[in-house]
């Protein structure tokens, strides 16, 4: 239950289309966390840190198009969440 919610919860942030994608490139996503984790750990901080869904969907609109990628997939890509645990990034 608690997975659909988030999932409903960042297609309203993200877009239905942007999460699907983005679930369907959970290797460029773990790409993009090995290869740049300060840049991923700031992105998962800023989004953290608002309360908001509009300040949460402008963040969103804002944000690198591969770092939403790598932030929708460490929600709710198993591998991803397990790739993140991994390396020891465990920010959310």
């Amino acid at each position: 239950m608690l997975h659909r919610q988030l999932r409903s919860a960042l297609e309203e942030i993200f877009g239905a289309d942007f999460v699907s994608n983005a679930l369907d490139q959970s290797d460029l996503a773990q790409s993009v966390i090995y290869e740049s984790p300060d840049q991923f750990k700031e992105a998962v901080r800023g989004f953290q840190r608002l309360n908001y869904r509009d300040e949460q969907t402008e963040y969103a609109q804002q944000l690198d198009k591969s770092l939403g990628i790598a932030l929708v997939c460490s929600l709710l890509d198993t591998s991803t969440r397990e790739f993140v645990a991994e390396l020891g990034l465990n920010y959310l």
